[in-house]
Formats: structure tokens, C-alpha cells, sequence
């Protein structure tokens, strides 16, 4: 079996490359305290696009593998929801997530990840 994880530097496949995704505004609703349950939902939605993941790359057809797609953009919407709900539970502003996603680049460029 072979490694999954990638090495630093990997050359990503031809057609793939570094992009900034842009995220439509999304509204936070439902339970929004501030508590160890929201934070194991975002966990519980997350395995669940693992899973969706794995169907994806198991798919041996087209029509199978577009089903797989449409399955993990909507467990990576769930996942994105979850992480509304956490900013809005935990009071993160708007700067602090622009800061903390800016501290990851960095720290993704001193890895050479990036």
C-alpha cells in the first residue's frame, strides 16, 4: 500500500493548481453555542466527506463517479455550515478568520507546502 500522504513539493497533476477559492456568504443557523457538541459536529461532517471521498475514488463509471461528486459537494457543504456555526458560536469576526487564514498560508509556505 502505498503512502497517502503527500511529500513537501509534490508537483500537483497537470490539470490541478493553486487557486483562490471563493465561498459564497454563508448564514449560520441552528444550535450556535458555545460547546463541545458543535465543535464534534464539524468532526462528524468532516469524516463523513472522508467517506463520500472514498466513494469518489472507488467509483468505476462516470455515472457512479458524478454521484460520488454530487455526494461529497454536499458533505463538503455540511462541513463549511459546521465551521459557519463555530465562527458564529465563538464569536470569531470576519478579521480574526482573515488573520488566522493568512497565519496558515504562512506557516504552509515555511513548510514549503505551498
Amino acid at each position: 500500500m502505498s503512502d497517502w500522504k503527500p511529500t513537501p513539493n509534490t508537483p500537483a497533476k497537470p490539470e490541478h493548481y493553486s487557486r483562490i477559492v471563493i465561498l459564497p456568504p454563508v448564514q449560520s443557523f441552528g444550535r450556535l453555542q458555545e460547546d463541545k457538541w458543535l465543535l464534534l459536529k464539524t468532526l462528524e461532517e468532516a469524516a463523513e466527506l472522508v467517506e463520500a471521498g472514498k466513494t469518489y475514488l472507488k467509483a468505476d463509471t462516470t455515472a457512479r463517479r458524478d454521484m460520488a461528486r454530487d455526494g461529497m459537494l454536499s458533505e463538503w457543504a455540511d462541513v463549511m455550515q459546521t465551521l459557519v456555526n463555530t465562527a458564529t458560536a465563538f464569536d470569531f469576526t470576519d478579521t480574526e478568520i482573515t488573520m488566522a487564514m493568512a497565519q496558515c498560508l504562512e506557516r504552509n509556505r515555511r513548510r514549503e507546502r505551498v
